[in-house]
């Protein structure tokens, strides 16, 4: 028998670093090639400038690695090490900034940019620089630019005077694109352990961002950023865990691995970025990190306008606003969180007798099919549990369900018997409407949008509010992923619908991100607030989700193996070389 796989690759691709054979350093690279332009293609000339504006380069990679040592729960028991993790990484992460920053400022530099991709983070930073007997620097001193800013603000700031008055810039990548700042001469990026391909290719952009033209101060001249001497600062934040049952040395290797893989990337974007080649010794080639290409839906959901409102709430509380208006903003969060926790996704197959594993009865049946002590190492494929439908593949410790033949719909659901529930429920509305129509307080528009939505989205139910209400909204897409967890029948144990007792998952966020990450990296992920009475799933709707058997047969990603590590791969050297 004779197996033949025809490797294809599809109209869309994920986030991927390209690999390709280079020339070595060159300042220009010439290429000629046909660009069509309407119906017609013309002869293009492309140079490539491999440089960087700067008199003189200096990057430095910087690893700061934390003890992490699990304390105990309040009922006694040992953390778990993600429990741990979470407890400390946002303050050690926020030291680690501020210990960067401080040294930049040291070595005397004149204006320092400090990019990282949470808003809530960059202003609890902003707070720690300018406050307290550790400050060091003035309040007007240090700026946080991202989308969460108004308009007529990010003009200002992006313009001189302002512009070069500013010492330290604290940004994100989306709030920088498309503007320069001459005057900077240390860049300090964070760099996300998550979505690496991404990350890279917004670093390669990100260390442009200090050129131009600006006037000096002295002078009054007009100088050229270009001839200022730079400092790039590449910073890394890792942990080490510290637990009697973990062979530290086995975990520093397999650690220290990782962190070299990261940096070896990291090195090569940035001298691919520079040069046009890695740098890598006697292995000649250009590593590119791209985004994904392919579209989304212009879908809307509820849950986009409750996430969008804790977002934004978040970056306000953290931000320097009156103390009443954050007062104001912290009780609808709360509230938010409350009230939308009930959440629920529902799809109704066109099929007659359609299987879904997210039916607990059917996964069950399986699970009890499969691993029952007097089950046969061959059973009969008549057997209905062991029929998998086309809908689910398992990858790893997940299953995965295409849920595109269904009518699905998203339901929040209030429990308005609950008196707490409805005299909260009343307090949101009084919240939320205040943010979205005070003259009182100027709230921005990003935090305004989102609490006016879900004001009208909560506001549907009040006048019926007697028993329970929910609100339903259908999900008018085909594109819609549900991730489980493979085997929940086994510890998880259903309750009938009359039982008093509510079983509550514990530590729903860990289960949620976890489930998160086997379908995409970032974007929307449902349910926003997890809270589950029943078993753990995630969804995401309006987008193609990408799985890793994909990948593997795709033609474009042929090499793809996780068998390969990709420290090894770029850094093999031909033996014959050597002899």
């Amino acid at each position: 028998m004779q197996l033949h796989i025809k490797l294809v690759s599809g109209d869309r691709a994920p986030d991927k670093v390209l690999i390709s054979q280079s020339q070595g350093e060159a300042p220009f690279r010439v290429t000629g090639t046909w660009t069509k332009i309407g119906p017609k293609k013309h002869p293009t000339l492309h140079i490539m400038t491999n440089s960087y504006p700067a008199s003189k380069l200096t990057i430095d990679y910087s690893i700061r690695l934390s003890p992490i040592k699990p304390g105990q729960n309040s009922d006694g028991t040992e953390q778990t090490i993600r429990q741990a993790i979470r407890e400390k990484s946002e303050e050690e992460t926020l030291t680690n900034a501020y210990l960067e920053i401080k040294d930049g400022l040291h070595k005397g530099a004149e204006q320092l940019i400090f990019f990282a991709q949470d808003k809530a983070f960059l202003r609890q930073l902003q707070e720690k620089l300018t406050t307290g007997k550790e400050a060091l620097l003035k309040r007007g001193e240090v700026e946080v630019l991202d989308q969460s800013i108004s308009p007529d603000q990010r003009l200002k700031l992006v313009k001189p005077p302002r512009r070069d008055e500013v010492r330290v810039f604290l940004m994100t990548s989306s709030g920088a694109r498309g503007v320069s700042f001459p005057k900077t001469d240390c860049i300090i990026a964070a760099i996300p352990r998550f979505n690496i391909e991404a990350a890279l290719m917004e670093v390669a952009q990100l260390i442009y961002r200090g050129r131009g033209m600006y006037t000096h101060p002295e002078t009054g001249m007009e100088v050229s950023g270009d001839n200022k001497a730079r400092r790039l600062v590449m910073l890394i934040n890792d942990f080490i865990i510290e637990r009697e049952d973990i062979d530290p040395k086995r975990l520093w290797l397999r650690q220290s691995s990782d962190l070299l893989t990261l940096l070896v990337m990291l090195r090569s974007t940035i001298y691919t970025r520079i040069k046009g080649d890695a740098g890598l010794n006697k292995n000649r080639i250009a590593f590119v990190p791209v985004g994904s290409v392919g579209d989304e839906e212009l879908l809307r959901l509820m849950s986009d306008d409750l996430l969008d409102f804790l977002r934004e709430a978040k970056v306000f509380i953290s931000d320097s606003h009156h103390q009443e208006a954050k007062a104001i903003v912290k009780r609808a969060e709360q509230l938010s969180t409350n009230i939308f926790k009930h959440f629920d996704l529902r799809g109704q197959s066109l099929k007659r007798n359609a299987k879904s594993y997210a039916n607990y009865q059917t996964l069950q049946a399986l699970v009890k099919a499969v691993s029952r002590i007097q089950s046969s190492l061959l059973p009969s494929l008549d057997n209905d549990a062991l029929e998998i439908p086309d809908s689910l593949t398992c990858i790893g410790p997940f299953w995965i369900e295409d849920w595109c033949d269904r009518q699905t719909e998203e339901i929040f659901s209030f429990e308005a018997w609950k008196a707490d529930i409805k005299q909260n429920s009343s307090r949101l509305l009084g919240s939320l409407k205040e943010i979205a129509e005070s003259k009182k307080f100027k709230f921005p528009s990003k935090l305004k949008r989102p609490a006016n939505e879900l004001y009208k989205l909560l506001s549907r139910e009040q006048e019926g509010f007697v028993i329970e209400s929910s609100t339903r909204q259908a999900l008018r897409t085909k594109n819609i992923v549900i991730g489980l967890p493979l085997d929940y029948p086994h510890f998880w144990n259903e309750q009938s619908e009359d039982d008093i007792r509510q079983q509550v998952l514990e530590d729903p966020q860990a289960w949620r991100s976890a489930l998160g990450r086997s379908l995409t990296p970032q974007g929307l992920i449902i349910p926003v607030v997890p809270h589950y009475r029943t078993v753990p799933w995630v969804a995401v709707a309006g987008r193609r989700i990408f799985t890793q058997l994909e990948t593997v047969f795709s033609d474009r990603y042929f090499m793809a193996s996780s068998e390969l590590n990709l420290l090894n791969t770029i850094l093999l050297e031909d033996e014959a070389d050597n002899k």
